[in-house]
């Protein structure tokens, strides 16, 4: 197995090859072989083609990154180089950087005890990590797969919602709320997509059917596609708590938009200085943004992150046990600040319209709410994104 690089040991190879590209960039302007290619160099130095080749890339005055230790000659060809360099007429004076820049390599594997064709599988392990342009592709595929086997996706799935406190005395929490699919495509054979608009899970523990007073949901005619999708009369779980949309009258794979709202109140028993808001990517998508909007007096009095989980019913655990289902540097995460004049998403092209339409219908001033956001890019299928208000 390969062996695991850290953080540390990443800046200090990029250091090093900083210091091998410097000396040889140096080594490779000297008269005696300025200019000259891979294989007039291997025959004036007596050296092996493949190994001029492979310092050629130490030219330039770039900076380079660690990866560079994988693509250079090993210590024995560089040393070698520098040898007959010196045969060949070149000072110990001119090449004394050079060598100086290769024992530090030397001992940078010795104190890893590693070969440099090993230290190349871990700098590989570590990039396939770390790298987001890796990470992304690795998303892609999970996209492709999970689409190909639901024969469901997203283009874009929406999510925002807004919390006050509430004004009626028999509830402590208002929240409207809009949920919605932006290019949804749905084979012949899938299920109905569902639309399901929630709250917080309070202190790690779900917010039952009598803590709970949802009003029905209504499409929002204005953003979904023409023909509408219908709506299918079946409850899940509990009255209110998701639409059902079905693409029947829309042809197989067309893309279209569907946007739902609704309001509620809640009587959250035992709140605790723990509130975390949650969406469920149901759907590989594309995209995912998640906008949660609350009153200025409960942001005053919370700090707000993100996180995303692999959805399971550990989302109810302590926050001891949350770190096993974790994904880790997956999430963007914005404060879009007052108002909705931050709301605009690459996700979505009428995201910042449709922000303000969810306060304008219900009647609610957005400059008296402050936003965040996570967002994902090929976001994890089947995982949860969650908004986390903690009390100071």
């Amino acid at each position: 197995m390969p062996d695991i690089l850290t953080d540390r040991t990443i800046a200090e190879a990029s250091r090093i090859a900083q210091g091998l590209r410097h000396s040889f960039a140096g080594v490779l302007q000297l008269p005696l072989i300025r200019d000259q290619r891979a294989s007039v160099l291997a025959r004036t130095l007596g050296v092996g083609r493949m190994t001029c080749q492979r310092i050629a890339k130490l030219a330039g005055d770039q900076k380079p990154s660690a990866d560079l230790l994988a693509e250079v000659p090993g210590i024995n060809g560089l040393r070698d180089f520098l040898s007959a360099l010196e045969q060949a007429g070149a000072s110990s004076q001119d090449l004394s950087e050079a060598n100086a820049a290769v024992g530090a390599f030397a001992k940078f594997l010795d104190d890893l005890s590693l070969s440099q064709t090993k230290l190349a599988e871990a700098l590989s392990l570590y990039y396939d990590a770390t790298d987001p342009e890796r990470l992304r592709a690795r998303r892609e595929h999970l996209f492709d797969a999970a689409a190909t086997v639901t024969g469901q996706s997203a283009g874009a799935t929406i999510s925002m919602m807004a919390l006050r406190p509430s004004l009626e005395k028999a509830f402590n929490i208002e929240q409207i709320a809009v949920r919605g699919y932006v290019g949804m495509r749905a084979s012949g054979s899938a299920m109905p997509i569902r639309l399901p608009i929630n709250m917080a899970y309070s202190d790690y523990r779900n917010v039952t059917s009598d803590e709970a007073a949802r009003e029905p949901q209504e499409l929002i005619e204005s953003f979904c596609s023409r023909p509408l999708p219908s709506i299918d009369s079946r409850v899940i779980k509990a009255e209110h708590l998701a639409h059902i949309i079905n693409p029947e009258h829309i042809p197989t794979g067309e893309p279209f938009d569907c946007f739902a709202k609704q309001h509620s109140q809640w009587n959250i028993k035992d709140m605790g200085n723990h509130k975390a808001v949650w969406l469920y990517v149901d759907y590989p998508t594309r995209y995912c943004t998640f906008d949660l909007y609350v009153h200025r007096n409960i942001e005053s009095l919370n700090t707000v992150s993100a996180d995303c989980h692999l959805w399971g019913t550990s989302l109810l655990a302590p926050p001891e046990d949350l770190w096993m289902t974790r994904f880790s540097d997956q999430l963007g995460f914005t404060v879009l600040g007052p108002g909705t004049s931050k709301a605009d998403s690459v996700a979505y092209a009428r995201n910042q319209e449709l922000s303000q339409y969810m306060f304008d219908h219900y009647g609610w001033d957005a400059d008296e709410f402050v936003g965040f956001r996570c967002e994902m890019e090929l976001p994890i299928w089947r995982s949860g994104m969650c908004l986390i208000l903690e009390e100071h």
